[in-house]
């Protein structure tokens, strides 16, 4: 059988029950919180992954990472978490938290309610907060939940190795493909101040990572105040009471809350490369550029000067930037670099030649981006590379319908992938890498992108080695 979803009852009132066969495991979504009353095929739909720990996965609609967005779009989820947030744990309720949820609903007036939003004044928490961002696929969510807030910090967690800085934090995640997250602040007292931690996921399935990061931070900056926050929100009873039994442990207080909430229960077989033997996605290498794409350097400031070093040994020299949260950020630092993305987003506007543009980020580099896009104009869609493998099948209403891999730039022995690209839909595609990498390293995604069939291809590096 297909993929299908199926709701279960009737009744508009919860617990809501719905169905999705992933050609033959079955995941039962069972829906107990829905405060702003989303339907669930507006936040999701499901696809086969290919990982032995779990065989299938939430692919967000509203996160800008698997599927293409108006990347206002994932900047209102963050801002529909941040509200929740107030809401729920602050009992505060926004004043623009309706029209948040009715242009999400409804993906319309994107730009009017973002702008509309992100020019209120900022939101003062009674406690000195910092919000973590988890790595890769949350860093954008993480940080657009941030800006919404003045007086506060943002970091994110990073899979990246980087030998001149001391980690401060290492944690795994336990089902995830790449499972080691570290955190490199530049000033440690970004964790050591902050009374309030305040910890952002797309989706929590049983919550474990949360609760590793929290044993990590509380083993060398202890605190009393934890909260976690999410899209999506699966956890079962007994993976709820892990968190009462650590608070206990610890003598803290974790705090939750999500756009929805629910649990899941799993049966039947996983797609594997045996039962799926037409598998698309895999590594192409060229020995030379089949496509000649143009090269854009932003030379951007307030970089940060260290290298990194991947699995095979390659040091990267060429700078990161500040501006992602990866080594921390203030609310100050933020809102400067809002008006230096608006003023890039309108330079490239002017760079267009297409009506249907892509913009696409890399791996965890996706808040800026994102941000640069949304203003460059009408007709744009926008998503993000991903290390995650998936399953694509060509079905009606199934999360991935195709999709292409290659070796990651920043590490050779690592797949990434892209999703959801029809075969010569854009006129055009951006991509921004936050840092330049060699010719020789993008021959992989450059042989994509000639399987994928679009005219015009734009490489924006935001730093370089020659700088």
């Amino acid at each position: 059988m297909g993929y299908f979803m199926s709701n279960t009852t009737i009744s508009a009132y919860l617990p809501k029950m719905y169905s999705y066969n992933l050609e033959g495991q079955r995941v039962q979504v069972t829906l107990k919180s829905n405060p702003f009353d989303f339907s669930p095929e507006m936040l999701f739909s499901l696809a086969a992954r290919k990982n032995k720990k779990r065989g299938f996965l939430f692919v967000s609609k509203v996160l800008g990472k698997h599927v293409p967005n108006d990347p206002f779009i994932p900047l209102l989820a963050g801002a529909a978490l941040a509200v929740r947030f107030l809401s729920k744990i602050h009992g505060v309720e926004h004043v623009n938290s309706q029209a948040i949820m009715d242009s999400l609903k409804g993906l319309k007036d994107t730009e009017t309610v973002y702008e509309t939003v992100i020019k209120r004044p900022l939101v003062s928490l009674p406690e000195e907060s910092l919000f973590i961002g988890f790595a890769e696929t949350a860093t954008a969510l993480g940080h657009a939940v941030f800006s919404l807030f003045g007086k506060a910090h943002y970091l994110h967690t990073t899979r990246e190795q980087i030998p001149l800085i001391d980690s401060e934090l290492d944690f795994n995640e336990d089902h995830s493909h790449a499972v080691n997250h570290r955190c490199y602040p530049l000033d440690t007292e970004l964790l050591k101040s902050p009374k309030t931690i305040i910890l952002v996921d797309d989706e929590i399935t049983t919550g474990n990572t949360a609760l590793n990061i929290i044993r990590a931070i509380h083993s060398k900056f202890p605190k009393k105040h934890y909260v976690v926050l999410s899209l999506l929100d699966w956890r079962t009873v007994e993976d709820r009471a892990k968190y009462r039994k650590l608070e206990q442990q610890l003598g803290i207080e974790i705090l939750t809350t999500s756009l929805m909430e629910g649990e899941i229960a799993v049966s039947g077989d996983p797609v594997s490369d045996q039962t799926h033997r037409d598998y698309p996605v895999r590594p192409v290498i060229a020995e030379s550029s089949p496509v000649n794409p143009e090269w854009k350097y932003l030379n951007l400031s307030d970089r940060v000067p260290v290298y990194s070093e991947d699995s095979l040994g390659y040091k990267n020299v060429a700078p990161y930037l500040k501006l992602t949260g990866r080594f921390g950020l203030s609310t100050l630092e933020n809102q400067r670099h809002l008006s230096v993305a608006r003023r890039i987003g309108d330079e490239l506007k002017g760079d267009r030649i297409g009506k249907k543009t892509l913009c696409l980020g890399t791996g965890e580099f996706m808040y800026f981006p994102m941000l640069v896009s949304a203003y460059m104009g009408k007709g744009i869609s926008f998503h993000t590379t991903t290390r995650s493998p998936i399953y694509p099948f060509a079905k009606p209403q199934y999360a991935i319908q195709n999709g292409f891999s290659f070796e990651n730039a920043d590490d050779l022995s690592i797949l990434n992938y892209i999703y959801n690209v029809p075969n010569k839909f854009y006129d055009e595609v951006y991509v921004f890498f936050e840092r330049e990498v060699s010719r020789e390293r993008l021959m992989s995604l450059l042989t994509t992108f000639r399987e994928l069939g679009i005219p015009r291809l734009v490489l924006v590096f935001c730093t370089s080695s020659k700088q």
